[in-house]
């Protein structure tokens, strides 16, 4: 459930349910796609989330991906553990695991006005015993497990310590690291720690504070935790309003920043912080790291804010600690960059656009393909009134769809893989892998086009040595928005539509290529030239395997261009990105200006035939009318904020300047 679809459609309409039959329905759809290699590929399609590689951190041992993770409030009874740790983020917390199972004592309740959760105080938990099957039966995480761990309230120190004992030594093989309240006696605490330590892979603990203590007694906790021999600390972000209620969200913004504050100062530089509390946007991750944290935990943004948060935080970090290029990045002759090859792919789907243009407004077959029909131009003509005609406007149509592929490919290239962006090399890349493949669409009608052999051909080394030659590191990156704001949802709004289009496209594409190795016409094409499919087989016995083949091309590009507006739209949207609005619609435009533009100029008039590509065309110009003000955003006051946040951060290799 990527932003787009979520806060878009989605989120309205659970949030009209009642919030656990809400969060049901959500984790019951993830979990078996997180848990299979497909749903986990699709997920991984749909968000492109994974962090940037120069956000990780290693830290008690342990490398997380990115300091951005996903708090235990979430999933309690672990429904989707494998898709959300999917989601961009670099740690996950499960739990409370208890030794037995905790029922929710109150019903779960959301306030939107107030950006918080309610939910029961103990959280509930479905016993050590659920826990481990559901663990043992799911693939390892790629990211550290945090085992947040708990006993009932009041448990004698012996039985307490040995329920931690008997959860440390059932979850250690699954787990990376463990988290106990900071509150239990000291020596429990000592002893869960000596107990991790002494584990056949022994295991780092942190010790959980609760915010909803009065800050004067969390600072005592922590000095006492750490000197116990805690590995860390980790705020537990929650408030509790009333007994019985834990409150997660807005409210534990600014006590969670100045707790953490107050930590760093009294506990010093080197003890490990794990922040949480309110993190809705993108700048209250950063604001708590500033404060001193380590690693940050998301937990009510997600639902509230929506499943892209972790992205987006991970952006902000990025561009908080991105670097210039280094002078040998920067002198590398074009020819050893990946961008120089695509570049010459889309300048060649370009020309041959130009030259499908040409031909198909004058003559509209060419010599070979006369030599294949064994019929002249002359001839075909005289065959039926209108088959030239059909001829140019399959042409003509496949020329536009060229046009649009070779605007796209031009424009990632320049903006989009020369400054390295990598979803860019990958859009670029795949759909044309998937062009190519597509050539051997002949052997469905039997003409093997050899001018079309011989593009492949040439376009395909291009490809190879784009996909041999090095990518650049991240420059240039657009300053990313910290809050979000009207742009950004109205935005949100053009992404659904333009996805929307690519996959009309794309579906579009799958079938012209079914119907161009089949049937060939469809009843409007036979309806247009007034004959039937045994008329012109009887004409000549490769007339229409040489139709089929301009019919199954048309479908192949259309698929590859519905696969390159698919990836562009879902991973390039960035605010500010006016160059990549500028390329979607001169690329839309050209490929819809010559598709309708070709029926009406030929007398192909069907309105069947037209309603969907009229259909696309005004989505198209909608999804571009609502993505253009945050595409084209211009924010001066925007860069001028980072500048500083930029310095402190550079400084500190990618840290915050209160780490140092």
């Amino acid at each position: 459930m990527p932003d787009w679809s979520y806060r878009t459609v989605l989120k309205p309409l659970l949030f009209t349910l009642p919030p656990a039959t809400a969060r049901a329905l959500c984790l019951g759809v993830m979990g078996p796609l997180g848990r299979s290699r497909a749903g986990s590929l699709l997920i991984d399609f749909l968000g492109h989330m994974r962090a940037p590689a120069a956000l990780e951190r290693r830290l008690l041992g342990l490398r997380f991906p990115t300091p951005v993770g996903l708090g235990c409030d979430l999933d309690p009874q672990l429904r989707a553990v494998h898709a959300l740790a999917r989601f961009g983020v670099g740690f996950f917390e499960l739990g409370p695991v208890t030794c037995e199972p905790v029922a929710s004592t109150s019903s779960m309740a959301v306030d939107p006005q107030r950006g918080c959760i309610l939910t029961a105080d103990p959280p509930e938990g479905p016993g050590l015993r659920v826990v481990l099957r559901k663990l043992a039966s799911s693939p390892a995480l790629e990211i550290p497990l945090i085992a947040r761990l708990a006993v009932p309230a009041g448990t004698e120190t012996a039985r307490a310590i040995a329920e931690y004992r008997q959860l440390l030594d059932a979850l250690a093989p699954h787990v990376s690291l463990f988290c106990v309240p900071a509150t239990e006696a000291p020596e429990v605490l000592r002893d869960v720690v000596a107990a991790a330590r002494q584990l056949p892979t022994p295991r780092p603990v942190l010790a959980r504070l609760p915010l909803a203590l009065a800050a004067a007694a969390i600072e005592p906790l922590a000095v006492a935790a750490l000197a116990a021999g805690a590995d860390g600390l980790l705020l537990d972000g929650a408030l509790t309003p009333s007994p019985g209620r834990r409150e997660i969200g807005s409210p534990a913004r600014q006590p969670a920043r100045e707790t953490v504050a107050q930590l760093r100062r009294s506990c010093g530089p080197d003890a490990v912080i794990v922040g949480s509390g309110g993190v809705h946007e993108a700048e209250d991750a950063l604001l708590l790291l500033e404060a001193g944290a380590d690693l940050v935990q998301v937990d009510s943004g997600l639902a509230l804010s929506g499943p892209g948060l972790p992205k987006r935080i991970n952006e902000a970090l990025l561009y908080a600690g991105a670097r210039p290029e280094e002078d040998g990045e920067a002198s590398a002759p074009p020819f050893e960059r990946s961008w120089f090859w695509t570049l010459l792919m889309g300048a060649g789907m370009l020309l041959g656009s130009v030259l499908a243009l040409a031909i198909a407004g004058t003559r509209v077959v060419l010599p070979y393909d006369e030599q294949f029909v064994a019929l002249s131009r002359v001839e075909l003509a005289a065959v039926n009134g209108r088959l030239l005609a059909f001829m140019a406007h399959d042409r003509v149509t496949l020329a536009g769809t060229m046009l649009t592929i070779g605007a796209l490919y031009s424009a990632l290239s320049l903006f989009g893989i020369r400054q390295g962006r990598q979803w860019a090399r990958i859009a670029v890349l795949s759909s044309a892998l998937a062009g190519f493949a597509t050539f051997f669409l002949f052997l469905g009608f039997g003409y093997f086009d050899p001018f079309h052999a011989f593009v492949t051909a040439i376009l395909f080394q291009f490809f190879l040595l784009g996909l041999h030659c090095r990518a650049v590191e991240p420059q240039g990156l657009p300053a990313p928005a910290l809050r979000e704001d009207w742009r950004w949802r109205l935005g949100l709004w053009g992404q659904l539509g333009l996805i929307a289009e690519a996959t009309g496209f794309i579906a579009a594409g799958i079938m012209i290529c079914f119907v161009g190795v089949t049937q060939v016409f469809v009843a409007e094409d036979l309806e247009f030239m007034g004959t039937t499919r045994a008329a012109l087989a009887a004409a000549g016995p490769r007339l229409i395997p040489l139709v089929a083949h301009d019919r199954a091309t048309f479908g192949g590009m259309l698929l590859v261009s519905g696969l390159t507006f698919l990836m562009t739209s879902l991973w390039g949207f960035s605010r500010g990105s006016r160059w990549l609005w500028w390329t979607i619609l001169l690329a839309g435009l050209s490929g819809y200006g010559a598709a309708i533009g070709v029926h009406y100029a030929v007398g192909y008039h069907s309105p069947w035939h037209l309603a969907p590509a009229w259909a696309g065309a005004a989505l198209f110009v909608t999804a571009m009318a609502l993505a253009q003000p945050y595409l084209c955003a211009a924010d001066p006051a925007l860069e001028e904020a980072w500048k500083p946040r930029r310095a402190r951060w550079s400084q500190r290799g990618g840290h915050p300047e209160a780490r140092a």
